[in-house]
């Protein structure tokens, strides 16, 4: 496994004690960092603001990098500014809509995720008509970005997916059984929320808890698995890429 970038904070409103989107200049620093730390896999979405554009105009400047870089993001999930909460919308003409804008602002998508991948949507016929034609337009590997082991079964089932997404961290520990099942069935992984979106980063009585222990815990807590795949540090920041980066190397010989 290694660490990959979710760059959801870059582009819209997320996680405890989010204040404010960067400036494109602490965006420029932000994937700069990724570069020097050798952190190439990045992982976006559709209904992530202003993310995908910010990304696509960083690599369209940088074509040397871009070569080195794995696109990945994600439809079926539906963000505008002002909404409090995006919705699903895993309709065909919605999906494609979704999927033109991306290759648009990203220019390449080497990873397409279904978001908000339930049960219910991994039913749905558009959801794969709209696989067949992202696949038409040069997308070669598919995931599904679930939250229950009964959809992540489902998304196996199949046979269509390459790739699952699943929040796991010691606060959430429910998808464990899917670390097992995507050895089996040689799938790759994205494990997301490693921090509990900041949640374990601070006391109980919701202060940030000083030094760096914390952070070395989640990230040891990740190391206990055996996967084929990425831990996605959701950040805005190249200082904190760069420090839990160092702290996921030490955590290699603990």
């Amino acid at each position: 496994m290694e660490l990959g970038l979710g760059l959801i904070e870059i582009g819209r409103p997320w996680g405890t004690g989010w204040n404010g989107l960067p400036s494109d200049e602490e965006v420029e620093q932000l994937l700069e960092a990724a570069l020097d730390e050798g952190i190439l896999f990045w992982d976006t979405a559709s209904s992530y603001g202003s993310s995908e554009e910010r990304i696509g105009r960083f690599l369209r400047s940088r074509r040397e990098a871009a070569s080195r870089v794995r696109v990945a993001t994600k439809f079926g999930d539906v963000w505008e500014p002002g909404m409090e909460e995006s919705w699903a919308d895993h309709s065909y003409d919605s999906l494609v809509r979704s999927l033109d804008r991306s290759i648009e602002r990203l220019g390449r998508i080497d990873l397409l995720q279904v978001h908000r991948a339930t049960e219910e949507a991994l039913r749905q016929p558009d959801v794969y008509r709209a696989l067949d034609e992202a696949a038409r337009r040069g997308v070669r590997e598919f995931g599904a970005s679930v939250k229950t082991m009964e959809a992540a079964r489902l998304a196996i089932a199949t046979g269509r997916f390459q790739w699952l997404q699943v929040p796991y961290n010691p606060r959430r520990r429910e998808m464990e059984p899917v670390f097992a099942l995507a050895r089996e069935h040689n799938l790759r992984l994205l494990v997301n929320r490693p921090f509990a979106e900041g949640r374990l980063l601070l006391d109980d009585s919701g202060r940030p808890l000083a030094g760096e222990e914390a952070r070395r815990s989640a990230l040891a807590f990740q190391r206990r698995q055996t996967f084929e795949g990425y831990v996605l540090i959701g950040t805005k920041s190249a200082a904190h890429l760069r420090d839990n980066a160092r702290l996921w190397r030490e955590t290699a010989a603990d």
